[in-house]
């Protein structure tokens, strides 16, 4: 029985399952599980399969176009959600050191 080298047990997606990687169709790259989740982003608006581009919803596809592809691309996030938009007060006190507090 021949040896095989640590790190040499491939799978179809050039996964090292030895090293704990694991093909994930959704992101269309090897990832461990356990530091990486296997699904879109929640703040994903719009996902791109690697052919089509698709319109999601927390995490969840709504809908896609249905493009013939030549060749694969690689799944990616088009468009996240922008970040809530923090509210400054636009005038801040103004303390006069003259007058001290207006008391």
């Amino acid at each position: 029985m021949p040896i095989i080298a640590p790190g040499s047990d491939y799978d179809l997606h050039h996964c090292i399952a030895s090293a704990g990687y694991t093909f994930c169709e959704i992101l269309g790259r090897c990832i461990r599980v356990w530091e990486e989740a296997c699904e879109i982003p929640n703040n994903c608006l719009t996902w791109n399969d690697g052919c089509n581009t698709c319109g999601v919803n927390q995490g969840k596809i709504t809908m896609c176009t249905e493009m013939y592809c030549f060749a694969q691309g690689t799944p990616e996030c088009m468009v996240y959600e922008p970040d809530p938009i923090m509210v400054i007060d636009p005038m801040p006190p103004v303390i006069n050191p003259f007058i001290g507090s207006g008391h």
